[in-house]
């Protein structure tokens, strides 16, 4: 399963290995250097009609307003859907399903993604914790 990801975890551990690259002066899984290599989105290679859309070194990118991005990784094994997102105004989330599609055959990520999006983008003011 490794060549192909096939990574089985938690939500919150998959949140933190996201929140992992906000800082890359601080993160301990690779050098700062090596993040903007990951989340750089390849010009010219589209992945979508979208052309802000871009697959970097293992994620998804959307470029946003002001030079950020959006990153995201969807992810199915039988009987499973997932998808983990860093949000370019620092927010990470991940959702998992033990189901890959709704009643119509539609992918449950896909369909989550946008709802998860609303829900935070209504949200006015973040508690503030400290890890």
């Amino acid at each position: 399963m490794d060549a192909h990801g096939g990574w089985i975890s938690t939500a919150s551990d998959l949140v933190r290995f996201g929140a992992a690259f906000n800082d890359p002066a601080k993160c301990k899984i690779l050098k700062a250097d090596a993040i903007k290599t990951m989340f750089a989105a390849p010009d010219g290679l589209p992945q979508a009609k979208d052309l802000n859309v871009g697959y970097g070194c293992g994620w998804n990118v959307r470029k946003v307003a002001g030079g950020k991005i959006n990153a995201w990784h969807t992810g199915a094994l039988d009987g499973t859907a997932t998808i983990l997102v860093r949000r370019h105004d620092g927010l990470t989330w991940a959702v998992l399903f033990n189901a890959r599609s709704n009643a119509k055959g539609v992918y449950l990520a896909g369909l989550i993604d946008p709802l998860v999006h609303q829900a935070a983008d209504r949200v006015k003011n973040w508690p503030v914790t400290e890890r």
